[in-house]
Formats: C-alpha cells, structure tokens, sequence
C-alpha cells in the first residue's frame, strides 16, 4: 500500500519548516547529526510505501523528523524519546491546531527508541523505529554509533558489536528486513573483523606483559 493519502499543500509547508528546524538544530550534532535525521526519514517514507498497514504520510514524516530532537543539549540519551515528546509537542503547537495530529506525532517520538521502555504501536511508529535501527547498521552506523563515545576503545567497540548484532532482529516489518539485509551483512562482516582485530590486539597485550615480567624477573 501507498500512503493512505497525499499531504494537502499546507502540511507539505509544514513540513518544509521542520525540516529547517532540525537542519538548525542537529547541524552540530555528533552521531545524531542532520544526515542521520533525513536518512531515518527517507528509510520511513520506503518502508511505508511497502507494508500494508495504513499509513498517514504526514504524522510519519513529521515524527521521523523530529524523532531524535530530545538529544540536542541533552546530556545522555536515556531519555532523549520522553524528552523529545514534549519538545515535540511544544514546537508543532506553533505550526498546526490539531492536538490528535500533534499527539501521534508525539508517540512516535517516545517510541522510536528502546531507552523509552514504551514500544510502538501503531503503524507510523513502528516504522520509525524500523528506520532509526536501518540507520544503525553498515559502515557508516557502526562509525556513527562509535562517535561521541567515552571509555577504552575494547569497550567502545565491544558495546558497539553487541548493540549492532541485535538491531536488524528487532525490526518490526519484513519489509524493513529486507531493505536492511545488505546492510545486516554489511555490519556482520565488520563484526567479524572487528572481533579479529580485537583478538590480535588482546594476544599483543598480553605478550608485551609477559614479556615485561620476564624483564623484572
């Protein structure tokens, strides 16, 4: 199914807006920059032209715009979905008079992320969810998901592996899973040498020691 409807003149103005918005506001961004918000939102206008669920074209694209606004001049991202709700709500306050558009909108933004603990229901915000994880994936996630990151690069990288080896399985739609499946692929190969370059590294450590307390000795 293609979008239930086409966006009248006016939501597509509105959109335009919020797309100068989150330029504004993720243009400084690391990880979550303004790149990653309009890949998301690309990955969730693909996904809802090929499920069969119902879909507002509208409500999803504005919540996959604003799905990530609660991390900018957040400290962590723990709670970035709830934050971003109500900055989200605050913000299409000043551009529509429609509290249940706004509301759906909103919910999208809460759900789209695990740390919320609210999974998604209905079919827009599945489908960002869905997009945001696609995101995730592949060279550029696994680069994207690294940046900004604090500790020992092992940990960095071992937290990284495991976070990237459980996305592509919590896709709601097999619709997303196949778009994602190359970049599935792409991302257990990385994996794969990354857990190499880990071990080799790991065994280096370890001799250099052995090597010291044979020096002591």
């Amino acid at each position: 199914m293609v979008f239930i409807r086409k966006m009248s003149k006016q939501e597509k103005l509105i959109v335009e807006e919020i797309i100068r918005f989150v330029e504004d506001k993720h243009n400084r961004s690391e990880g979550h920059d303004y790149s990653h918000i309009m890949e998301v939102c690309r990955y969730s206008i693909e996904i809802g032209k090929r499920i069969k669920d119902p879909v507002d074209p509208f409500i999803l694209i504005c919540g996959a715009l604003l799905h990530d606004i609660g991390r900018i001049n957040a400290p962590n991202g723990l709670f970035h979905g709830i934050d971003g709700a109500s900055r989200t709500e605050e913000f299409m306050e000043s551009l529509i008079d429609d509290l249940k558009t706004i509301r759906k909108i909103s919910r999208i933004v809460v759900r789209h992320t695990p740390t919320s603990m609210i999974p998604p229901q209905a079919p827009e915000e599945k489908i960002v969810f869905d997009a945001d994880a696609l995101d995730r994936l592949g060279l550029m996630g696994m680069v994207r998901g690294i940046m900004g990151k604090e500790g020992t690069m092992e940990h960095i990288l071992e937290n990284r592996i495991a976070k990237r080896m459980a996305d592509y399985h919590k896709l709601y739609y097999k619709e997303s899973r196949k778009i994602g499946k190359p970049l599935h692929k792409e991302t257990l190969d990385i994996v794969t040498k990354l857990r190499k370059s880990l071990a080799k590294r790991a065994k280096q450590i370890h001799e250099i020691e052995s090597y010291k307390l044979i020096l002591e000795e």
